[in-house]
C-alpha cells in the first residue's frame, strides 16, 4: 500500500508529508517498506494513495535530458494537482526541480 504520512511524530524522522510504501501487520501496527526506516507511523495519520509510477531507488531520466540518469530520492503528493511529483539525485546531488510522471522516463 502507498500513502501520505501526516503523523506529527514523523517530523523528527523527516517523513512528515512524505509518500511511503507500507503494510499493516495483523496487530494493526504499520511497517514502512519504502523509504527504508525503522519509524512506525500511526495508521490514523496515513492517507492512502494509488501506487506511484516510479518508486524510491528507481533509475530515471528526465524526458528533456535523456543523457542524464538519476535516482528517485523523494516522492511527494501535490494536493492541488492531485498527482505525484518526484525529486531525483544525479551523481549523488539532489536536483531542485520537481518532476511529474510525464517528465520522466525509466533509465535504460
Amino acid at each position: 500500500m502507498w500513502g501520505l504520512c501526516f503523523d506529527p511524530k514523523a517530523i523528527q524522522e523527516g517523513w512528515f508529508h512524505t509518500v511511503i510504501q507500507y503494510k499493516v501487520e495483523d496487530n494493526g501496527e504499520v511497517t514502512v517498506i519504502l523509504p527504508e526506516t525503522l519509524y512506525k507511523p500511526d495508521i490514523k495519520y496515513i492517507k492512502e494513495l494509488p501506487t506511484p509510477q516510479y518508486i524510491y531507488g528507481e533509475q530515471v531520466s528526465p524526458c528533456n535530458h535523456p543523457d542524464i540518469a538519476g535516482i528517485i530520492c523523494g516522492i511527494f503528493w501535490h494536493f492541488k494537482l492531485n498527482r505525484y511529483f518526484y525529486k531525483i539525485k544525479v551523481n549523488g546531488k539532489e536536483k531542485s526541480k520537481r518532476y511529474y510522471d510525464d517528465d520522466l522516463n525509466p533509465a535504460i
